[in-house]
């Protein structure tokens, strides 16, 4: 699994927790709306990330399951501590 993977999967992440943080307790945003905000923070979030020749590497397949995991679970920690569900 390569670098870049992981990172996609991050920005993905927080990307959803950002948006749902500002329609629930910012901004009651229209659902298109919060689409396409979505799609924009994910797209150019991804198109930053592939610049960097470092995310290029390979991890193993240990290091990958361990940060996806941590991943997960910070989505559902998250979305219980910030009141988002």
């Amino acid at each position: 699994m390569k670098r870049i993977h992981i990172v996609n999967g991050i920005i993905l992440a927080f990307s959803v927790i950002l948006v749902r943080y500002i329609d629930v307790h910012v901004y009651d945003m229209h659902i298109i709306l919060n689409l396409l905000v979505l799609v924009g923070l994910i797209v150019g979030g991804m198109k930053i990330a592939e610049r960097f020749p470092a995310l290029d590497y390979d991890v193993s397949r240990k290091t990958g399951m361990i940060i996806n995991t941590i991943v997960v679970l910070t989505i559902f920690l998250a979305f219980f501590v910030l009141e988002l569900g």
